[in-house]
């Protein structure tokens, strides 16, 4: 017979939960293609409350995949699909702001350790990373059987924080062996001031315009019409303007 896979899920918060969070997570628990229990954990602070969300996991034996969410991340209705994947780590795209940029959590670490954004404007589905946020995150048990007081922050020798508790994760997991893989097909909501998605999309969107009005001129010019026509498209513009 076929064994449905075992999900426990856990939306992270603070003593309330969105509406619109609320209408996915309906939607995810009429999911019959899975066996899912699901809770509420709003312990503090957030480190202390992933270990032990871990802790609560693993004493459920037959567990086979742990799903946190954040109280301010939107996952799409078919966020369950991640597990189908059958990787160790796996998250959709999430998004962060920090002063007015907009960063997606898809990371890679390069030769100076420093983690830079992945080339995510190129590239689509499945892809392999280095570090990637916890706001929307499934991991496998086996993961977790293994990696050691999973969440905590790294500090240095002043207390100053040096790497949060979700790259330290990545970075534990990675020692071992494991796998972190962000999905850029799915793309989380993070909602703070506005819609994180929303700008990420609209961003998308721009970048495939430019990127196509560039290929469109490369083509005129190389056939020697791209200055006629940005002539006729000048002589437009002032003849709009004089009217």
């Amino acid at each position: 017979m076929f064994k449905k896979k075992k999900i426990y899920l856990c939306l992270l918060n603070q003593g309330e939960i969105r509406t619109d969070l609320a209408k996915v997570l309906n939607y995810i628990q009429q999911n019959d293609s899975y066996e899912i229990m699901v809770s509420y954990p709003a312990s503090k602070p957030i480190t202390n409350n992933r270990n032990m969300i871990v802790q609560k996991f693993l004493a459920i034996k037959d567990a086979d995949y742990l799903m946190m969410i954040d109280s301010d991340i939107i996952p799409t209705p078919n966020i369950l699909n991640l597990v189908d994947f059958n990787k160790d780590i796996i998250t959709p795209l999430m998004l962060v702001q920090q002063k007015g940029t907009l960063i997606p959590l898809y990371l890679r670490r390069n030769a100076d350790g420093i983690y830079d954004a992945g080339n995510y404007l190129e590239e689509t589905g499945l892809q392999e990373v280095d570090a990637t946020g916890t706001g929307c995150i499934v991991i496998k048990r086996e993961v977790l059987e293994k990696v050691e007081h999973p969440f905590e922050n790294v500090y240095d020798r002043d207390g100053i924080k040096k790497l949060g508790n979700d790259f330290n994760f990545c970075q534990k997991a990675k020692k071992l062996g494991f796998k972190v893989w962000v999905h850029l097909d799915y793309v989380a909501d993070h909602i703070s001031d506005c819609s994180l998605r929303e700008m990420f999309l609209d961003k998308i969107k721009q970048y495939h315009n430019d990127k196509e009005l560039h290929q469109i001129k490369q083509v005129l010019k190389e056939k020697g019409q791209l200055d006629t026509i940005l002539e006729e498209v000048n002589k437009l513009k002032n003849k709009d303007a004089n009217k």
